[in-house]
């Protein structure tokens, strides 16, 4: 019979089909019995809770796993906090908040090297919730967050030529001002320096690259330099990235220390970041 035929029919329509047919979103609503055997599927709900569940999935991975990319969407936010719990206005099939900081796990320092967005800024100077300012003649150019960090956050990286340590120590005796734009650092048993002297650098022409214009501060700094390695282009350079020491509000200037100090290395008091 026609209906015998029209069960039959139904029954053979798989859950990517109704998934095609209704698709599975954060904000939308699971389909009722009727609209599900108007277009043919089965009156049971087994295809009904399975799309239940993937919204489940799909909620749990918006809070949790998909976190950095969405906040890089938005803001280029680097965050190794708890996700937010809230419900976005969902009225049901949400992962508790229990849930949500039972599942959390901080991103370990080790990912810092793979990280793909940290990667890409470092190559294109992309970085953004930075802002130049000049603090007037006394203290020159400093630079402000223009949005909010969290502690642990990646800001931004310390930009210029990798040379070696006496290259720049070379370079020092000729310099005045300019001597603040080196960075000294140890990567295991070689002493080297990055070079951000020149603006725009080779690399990035257009950019007046931003880490370099962060002030060196011992007493109340608020970032910290973190040396890694990464493979950027394709070859793998020596970076030196500045991590929050903790929170950081809108219009705050960004201030760091090593908390190394070397002293007489070639008569001259350096610091350095091991």
């Amino acid at each position: 019979t026609v209906g015998n035929g029209t069960e039959q029919q139904a029954s053979r329509k798989d859950f990517s089909a109704f998934v095609a047919r209704f698709p599975v979103s954060l904000e939308g609503q699971p389909p009722t019995k009727k609209q599900r055997l108007d277009s043919g599927f089965p009156e049971d709900r087994v295809f009904y809770d399975r799309w239940r569940a993937a919204q489940y999935t799909k909620r749990e991975k918006y809070l949790l796993c998909d976190v950095k990319a969405i906040s890089f969407c938005f803001s280029a936010h680097f965050t190794h906090r708890m996700p937010s719990a809230a419900k976005e206005g969902w009225k049901a099939n949400y992962p508790k908040p229990e849930e949500i900081e039972r599942l959390w796990k901080p991103a370990p320092t080790g990912t810092i090297e793979t990280d793909e967005v940290i990667i890409k800024c470092v190559s294109e100077q992309t970085w953004t919730g930075l802002a130049i300012k000049d603090f007037g003649d006394e203290e020159g150019l400093g630079v402000v967050a223009t949005r909010p960090f969290s502690k642990g956050d990646i800001v931004c990286d310390y930009h210029g030529k990798v040379i070696r340590a006496a290259e720049g120590m070379a370079m020092m005796k000729g310099l005045h001002d300019e001597a603040k734009y080196l960075f000294f650092f140890k990567a295991g048993q070689r002493d080297l320096c990055i070079d951000a002297q020149n603006v725009p650098c080779d690399c990035h022409p257009n950019t007046d690259t931003v880490g370099r214009r962060i002030k060196y501060c011992s007493k109340s700094p608020n970032l910290e330099p973190v040396h890694s390695v990464l493979k950027v282009d394709g070859e793998d350079k020596y970076v030196i990235l500045f991590k929050a020491l903790q929170d950081i509000s809108i219009d705050t200037q960004l201030k760091f220390y090593s908390g190394v100090i070397i002293r007489s290395f070639l008569g001259l008091d350096l610091d350095w970041q091991n």
